[in-house]
């Protein structure tokens, strides 16, 4: 009885571990895909996500009957990161993700050009110069992309293979130069380690969005990460007295010498309203406006011009008329968020959805704004709007 009741228990587990080496060419990864793309619950979606990554090429033809059927955007970022962290490498994953990395509809290309860093990195020891020229080629192409996680993985990858970043334009997001950063040091390199500091003392904002503080919370579990059980014990309601001390743990580590940062807090301009375009193939572009029409751009606000009193007045008066009473369409990862903080507006739009009246009065402000100044930023805008007008 004793060897029967052993057997009934241990022949189910033992089918489920033979399941577990079963021979990826013979899975029908066509049901493990679509449950990564359309499960409900995001646990399952999640673990399908990572067997169908470790599926290796075995797993690549059925990713790409399903994105020929549902449509590219269809493959949800959680397949996408699965695939870029990936133990189980393959030519076939890795030409998927450059295909991914080289389409600029896609919405999560930058995580692919992320999984084609890593691959890069994982092998640099070994590499020919012939491979890396090959690798350096594709991350040149990217290093100053419209959007930033695109071009932060992509000089994290040129990192990475050890080239030379003199040819980069010098970054303006406060935010990319701490992702760069952190993700090298998560990598187990040793970059600078000023923009994480600086970062501690951010507390910025775009339209009420805490992006400042958002970053710095990164840049501090980056720090914590790295220290360890170095990582000083924080004083709660001491910024000034914490940050010195994450400063004086990470100079002793790095051998660095690093700053105290200056507190970075909003300006007051008075701002009453806004947008913001955040798209994987434009990049993303920030544009606030005050009573009096001085108009505010970029994350950090470090861009000014004032339109003439008549055509703000009027793009006011125009404005107040419009209908923006909610969301308009499925926001999946590109966006148009237009706030109005005097009349408590804040509305989500996703693209090929912007109501006609409210892409007219977007294209006016435009206009006075390339008439205001000489700087490519009406063109920019321009060309981040385009993708939400209605089809």
């Amino acid at each position: 009885m004793r060897l029967l009741l052993l057997a009934a228990v241990t022949t189910p587990a033992l089918a489920i571990l033979a399941g577990n080496e079963q021979d990826p060419e013979t899975i029908d990864w066509s049901k493990h895909v679509r449950k990564a793309c359309e499960s409900r619950r995001f646990g399952l979606r999640l673990a399908a996500a990572k067997r169908v990554a470790n599926g290796g090429a075995a797993a690549v033809p059925a990713i790409i009957a399903y994105s020929a059927k549902q449509g590219l955007n269809a493959i949800p970022s959680s397949l996408v990161d699965a695939i870029a962290d990936a133990k189980s490498v393959s030519k076939e994953s890795t030409e998927l993700l450059k295909g991914w990395a080289e389409n600029n509809d896609f919405y999560w290309r930058s995580s692919a050009m992320r999984g084609l860093a890593l691959r890069a990195g994982n092998s640099a020891s070994q590499l020919s110069e012939d491979a890396r020229t090959m690798w350096g080629n594709i991350f040149s192409r990217y290093v100053d992309d419209p959007a930033w996680l695109m071009r932060t993985h992509a000089r994290f990858g040129t990192a990475l293979i050890g080239l030379s970043n003199t040819d980069q334009t010098p970054e303006e997001d406060p935010r990319a130069d701490v992702r760069l950063t952190r993700l090298l040091l998560d990598y187990g390199r040793l970059p600078g380690l000023q923009p994480l500091i600086n970062a501690l003392a951010d507390q910025r904002t775009f339209l009420g969005i805490p992006w400042g503080p958002r970053m710095g919370q990164e840049a501090r579990k980056a720090l914590d990460s790295w220290l360890a059980k170095d990582f000083p014990e924080l004083q709660p309601g001491n910024q000034a007295k914490s940050i010195a001390a994450i400063i004086q743990a990470a100079q002793k580590k790095s051998g660095q010498t690093l700053q105290t940062p200056t507190d970075l807090e909003d300006q007051q301009y008075g701002v009453i309203g806004g947008f913001e375009i955040a798209s994987c193939k434009f990049g993303d572009q920030f544009v606030q406006w005050t009573a009096d029409g001085e108009l505010i751009f970029g994350i950090d606000s470090m861009r000014l011009i004032k339109l003439p009193t008549d055509k703000w007045d009027q793009l006011l008066q125009q404005r107040a008329a419009l209908d923006l009473s909610g969301n308009q369409g499925v926001v999946i990862c590109d966006k148009l968020q237009l706030v109005l903080l005097d009349s408590k507006v804040r509305v989500d739009i996703a693209p090929n959805s912007l109501p006609g009246p409210v892409s007219d009065w977007l294209k006016d402000l435009t206009k006075q704004i390339e008439k205001a100044s000489k700087q490519p930023i009406a063109a920019n805008l321009r060309r981040g709007l385009q993708q939400f007008e209605e089809r």
